[in-house]
């Protein structure tokens, strides 16, 4: 007898299941996405310990007959695909025919259904056996209880997390699902205790304001552009309002919840070195294009897709986000700046991304100001995957040499006069609305970082020779990064040549870090560069992140007197880049103490 044989449909189902349901937030999700193929216009979710014991999902969509009700408890049965080339330009959420049978495979499964009031039909199943058919009168629309989830397939439950943990998938799901379709009411209850409730919303910013609460929406920016076949619209966080995790990313694509690496490369990338390593923003956004421009049958939970035009919907994406936060950059006040936003209690990145982006449409050249007496650069568009450095809206303002506050507030007029130094290592300065506080180191690694990397991108580089040529031992990974990364070293001013074995030879090295050890800063350029390759996953491209590098390094240090000049210059050197709000690492490096917040400390508001 053969070794091989054909399961039987029982165990083919438990299989499945195992692919569809990995916890009860899967049930949600699958029962939720079938309610709005539905045409729903309400839909409420009853759970209890977290799932594990009951999930009831009602809505008032249309409904099936009895004869349909018995089929889409069969695999593979769907009404959402004729043909196979319905395959390729699928519009709903829902299409394998694989839910329903998967979740009664591993539960004790009530289905009530009805086309029309008063004409229902109920399927009672029992670990993927239907045990019971019964005709009942029942409103329009479905209602489907699942009991008792993997009770059947004990070595499943071992791996459910506690209830608290399950309902937070549950609410994940309900909340991702209530965003996306605002006109649809939800409802999501546990417990007796209402945690979700969702009147249909007119707009986006209303549903957000029923799930999140006003004042998340006040932090968010309106998100939206077209190009060819791709539409991008939503709202995107301030990087002042990160949040250590993901949790408040919402992407969506034609309306179906997913999990794409293009979308959140292209979101990283928008946002660049406006935010610290670690930190995230909130973005809710939506990606509609032409379904046969997408595959969405790809993953067995649907949430995975593949664009067919992966660059043109990264590129589209990242501009649209982009674009919004140069529009809205400004400088953070005192109250905004909150304590606990970031790790170790500091406060939050600055204000929002100022513009530092891609501009939108066709690259144009944008002036960056120099440091300290240093010539003025023509920067040339983003290269390498750096994350880009200028935007339309910021240009005008950047060219004419305009002040930091107009280039902060959108050519308000306002003049930033520097008037002191706190402690050798904070400027302060004044303006029409009150007095800015900026950190010296942080705001010439912002001008120095700016310019090293405009020269960098057109081989502009200034270099400074080496009176006397320095021999650097390095170690055997450090000669390896050096050697595969040569040219882009050489790019960036720095020249060397073999010297015998693991050493080389240096002979000159940028200007910009001149009054640097060469010996030092070329090794610990070869350690962020080994860092480099070994995450390729991280946006930053190695020159990005070597001009980073090297900058902080050349910056100014804080307890360094500067005179009224060289504050001033410093200011106005500052106005003149393209994001004036951060440092290349995202901290903020200026906030502003507004004229309403001193006179409310004095009583006089």
């Amino acid at each position: 007898m053969g070794r091989i044989h054909v399961l039987d449909d029982h165990l083919i189902n438990r299989i499945a299941a195992g692919e569809v349901v990995e916890r009860p937030a899967s049930v949600v999700k699958e029962l939720v996405e079938n309610s709005l193929d539905a045409g729903a216009r309400s839909i409420e979710i009853v759970a209890e310990a977290g799932g594990k014991r009951a999930i009831h999902v009602r809505d008032d969509g249309s409904g099936m007959d009895r004869d349909d009700a018995l089929l889409a408890l069969e695999r593979h049965a769907t009404s959402k695909l004729r043909r196979p080339e319905d395959l390729e330009t699928i519009a709903t959420l829902g299409f394998r025919g694989e839910a329903l049978p998967s979740i009664a495979a591993v539960s004790r499964f009530l289905l009530r259904t009805a086309p029309h009031d008063g004409e229902g039909t109920e399927v009672e199943v029992r670990a993927g056996k239907i045990v019971a058919v019964r005709e009942l009168g029942l409103p329009r629309g479905t209602t489907i209880a699942v009991e008792r989830l993997f009770a059947n397939v004990p070595a499943r439950c071992k791996f459910l997390r506690a209830d608290s943990t399950e309902l937070a998938h549950i609410t994940r799901v309900v909340t991702h699902y209530a965003l996306a379709h605002p006109d649809v009411r939800f409802r999501l209850e546990h417990a007796g205790r209402r945690l979700i409730e969702a009147p249909p919303a007119g707009r986006l910013e209303e549903r957000i304001a029923q799930l999140k609460g006003p004042a998340f929406v006040g932090a968010l920016l309106p998100v939206e552009l077209g190009r060819g076949a791709v539409q991008v619209h939503g709202l995107a966080g301030r990087p002042a309002e990160s949040l250590p995790r993901r949790t408040a990313q919402h992407l969506f694509v034609n309306g179906r919840l997913v999990q794409d690496r293009v979308l959140t490369h292209a979101i990283h990338q928008a946002y660049g070195n406006t935010m610290p390593s670690g930190r995230y923003p909130a973005v809710i956004l939506f990606v509609d294009l032409d379904p046969a421009l997408v595959d969405v049958n790809v993953h067995p939970q649907k949430t995975e897709v593949r664009f067919r035009r992966g660059g043109e919907v990264h590129d589209v994406v990242r501009d649209a986000i982009a674009g919004a936060l140069s529009v809205a950059g400004a400088i953070p006040t005192l109250s905004e700046l909150r304590p606990g936003a970031l790790p170790g209690g500091r406060p939050s990145a600055a204000g929002e991304a100022a513009a530092r982006y891609l501009e939108l449409h066709e690259p144009r050249p944008v002036a960056t100001g120099a440091a300290s007496g240093g010539s003025s650069h023509r920067a040339s568009p983003a290269v390498h995957g750096e994350p880009p450095r200028a935007a339309a809206g910021a240009e005008a303002a950047a060219a004419d040499g305009s002040s930091l506050l107009r280039e902060m507030e959108q050519g308000s007029g306002a003049t930033a006069r520097a008037l002191a130094q706190y402690r050798d290592s904070y400027i302060l300065a004044q303006d029409e609305r009150g007095l800015l506080i900026v950190d010296q180191h942080a705001a010439q690694e912002r001008v120095l970082f700016e310019r090293f990397l405009a020269d960098a991108d057109r081989d502009r580089v200034e270099v400074q020779r080496l009176m006397f040529p320095q021999t650097v031992e390095l170690a055997a990974d450090e000669r390896v990064v050096l050697e595969q990364e040569a040219d882009e070293f050489r790019r960036l001013g720095f020249s060397f040549e073999p010297f015998g074995g693991d050493t080389v030879r240096l002979d000159a090295v940028p200007a910009l870090v001149k009054e640097l050890d060469p010996a030092v800063l070329l090794r610990e350029l070869l350690g962020e560069a080994g860092r480099s390759r070994s995450a390729r996953s991280a946006v930053e491209s190695l020159r990005y992140r070597l001009v980073t590098t090297a900058a902080c390094k050349a910056a100014i240090k804080i307890n360094h007197p500067l005179n009224p000049t060289g504050m001033q210059r410093l200011l106005d050197d500052l106005a003149a880049t393209g994001n004036p709000t951060t440092c290349p690492h995202g901290r903020p490096l200026v906030f502003r103490l507004t004229l309403e917040e001193i006179e409310r400390a004095f009583h006089r508001r």
